[in-house]
């Protein structure tokens, strides 16, 4: 089974957040940044990433930088174990850390883990990333910065013995389907709901100008088949929590998911894009 992933770190560092008032530790489907690049604070000018070079400001780069390589980890990091890994399915940790040296190059790549397999993973999706558009400078002359940050991931190993395990069925959706194909019908169906539910007058009075514009969601969908722990991060406040909102009011599923014929709580979440009205 793939998962996708993303960095918390990256996407909350870009995007104004709402969640519901009881607040719980979010996680997404699986992989996140537990804490922030380090080494902005040891330079006078930072190192620019390629895409960033019209960000202004220290916080804009730290911004663009954060959302450029959250991006390119979630296309490129394979989360499915190989057949003879030994590590679980679940969440795991991998300790980040390369420099940018003098002439923009990504050097000294490293990475800490569970396992040689997520280590060089890591390390492999490291290896892709293109070089920076300029390195740091201090006093007016390239310096080496080092970066580090940690990720948990939520991996998933084909050996584990589950014996049977459905995926919620949204309203529309056959019970008759496999897992995937449940899984794909009930994700197509709740962004359909959003989209349609979608407040585009209010969307149009915060980005005037823009054509389109876009959201996380995250949220549980409980052992009932009722969505709880709802997360949305989108780019004007007002967004966020009108979807929070569009997300509670969301029809009870047909069916929670189950393992061993057992109800269990699922995460859920998708970056959704609207195209405004114009």
């Amino acid at each position: 089974m793939k998962y996708f992933f993303t960095f918390i770190i990256f996407l909350g560092s870009l995007l104004l957040c709402a969640q519901e008032e009881v607040p719980k530790q979010s996680e997404l489907d699986s992989i996140a940044a537990t804490n922030d690049i380090k080494s902005f604070n040891i330079v006078e000018d930072v190192p620019i990433y390629k895409g960033c070079e019209n960000s202004k400001t220290y916080s804009k780069k730290k911004e663009c930088l954060n959302q450029k390589l959250g991006e390119f980890f979630k296309e490129n990091f394979n989360t499915i174990l190989p057949d003879d890994s030994k590590v679980p399915s679940g969440k795991v940790r991998i300790l980040v850390a390369f420099n940018v040296d003098e002439q923009a190059n990504i050097v000294d790549g490293t990475a800490e883990g569970p396992n040689k397999y997520l280590e060089n993973e890591a390390l492999r999706v490291l290896k892709l990333l293109p070089k920076f558009a300029s390195p740091g400078y201090f006093r007016g002359e390239p310096i080496e910065v080092p970066f580090s940050f940690p990720i948990v991931a939520i991996v998933s190993n084909k050996n584990d013995q589950i014996t049977d395990v459905t995926y919620p069925v949204y309203r529309g959706c056959s019970e008759e389907l496999s897992f995937e194909e449940t899984k794909q019908c009930t994700s197509d169906k709740i962004i359909d709901y959003l989209k349609v539910s979608f407040n585009y007058e209010l969307a149009d009075k915060a980005f005037p100008t823009d054509l389109t514009t876009k959201f996380f969601v995250e949220f549980v969908i409980n052992k009932k088949g009722r969505t709880e722990q709802i997360n949305v991060k989108a780019h004007h406040k007002a967004i966020a929590v009108d979807v929070i909102q569009l997300i509670k009011r969301m029809p009870k599923f047909k069916a929670p998911g189950s393992s061993d014929g057992k109800p269990v709580e699922t995460r859920f979440s998708a970056l959704v894009n609207i195209r405004l009205l114009g």
